[in-house]
């Protein structure tokens, strides 16, 4: 269980709304690493989003993009290398300064990071097998300090087989067609995140209507935050939590 506001709390039972931290504190330290997530746990964010993939002898490790070019410096993907080559890239260098020499972590690790901060770790599937991670929350016993996201669908379908506790959430960019309305009925996500740019107010209601949590990806400007809190959205999910914990308490 996770300690919010006071209260003991499961990922199901955050207060709202609430600010997600985007691949950690991205602002200030190099996402989906330790420093990122420790820096989100220092400003006091209850939810921390990062990215995962799996190398090519099925560990998952913390890393966003499709290949290592911009973070590692190397055109290889992380799905074609295993974690003995992955575990010595430096993942900082490019954010600069102290960061040089960062190595990635795994998500085992980045779950433990997220409840040693009292936050709940909010996983963002990019690739790897359903059962992987499952098998990775199972035996962290973490069940209630985790919720599971990603924009194939498919994939949280085959998740919610393997762990059906899990809260999941439902990534989607673009028109809310009535198409992905009926998706969303049908597979019934705990949460859905969407790009903040291609919602409508009438969207949100819509979805929150169907008993959705909506959060919308990815808010830096606290003005355009203020906008849907004010119309009441349940997260923003943020590369400055700081900045928008701060716009909650005002």
């Amino acid at each position: 269980m996770i300690l919010v506001s006071g209260t003991l709390m499961g990922a199901s039972e955050l207060k709202l709304p609430v600010v997600i931290a985007h691949r950690g504190a991205s602002a200030v330290a190099p996402e989906n690493t330790r420093s990122s997530i420790e820096e989100a746990c220092r400003m006091g964010a209850a939810v921390i989003e990062f990215d995962v993939r799996q190398t090519s002898d099925g560990e998952l490790v913390l890393f966003h993009d499709k290949d290592l070019e911009r973070i590692a410096g190397t055109g290889d993907t992380l799905e074609s290398r295993d974690w003995a080559y992955v575990r010595n890239l430096d993942v900082g260098k490019w954010f600069g300064g102290k960061y040089a020499g960062e190595t990635p972590i795994r998500l085992r690790e980045a779950i433990e990071l997220c409840r040693q901060g009292n936050a709940v770790a909010l996983i963002e599937h990019k690739t790897g097998d359903a059962r992987l991670y499952a098998e990775a929350i199972r035996e962290l016993k973490a069940e209630g300090d985790v919720i599971v996201q990603s924009f194939n669908w498919k994939f949280l379908s085959a998740f919610r087989v393997e762990m059906e506790s899990v809260p999941t959430g439902a990534l989607g960019s673009k028109k809310l067609s009535k198409e992905k309305i009926g998706q969303l009925e049908s597979l019934k996500p705990d949460w859905v995140g969407w790009n903040f740019g291609d919602l409508s107010e009438s969207n949100l209601k819509e979805l929150q209507s169907l008993d959705f949590r909506v959060a919308l990806w990815t808010v830096n400007d606290p003005a355009e935050a203020e906008k849907w809190l004010r119309r009441g959205v349940d997260g923003i999910i943020t590369d400055h939590p700081d900045k928008m914990l701060m716009l909650l308490e005002e």
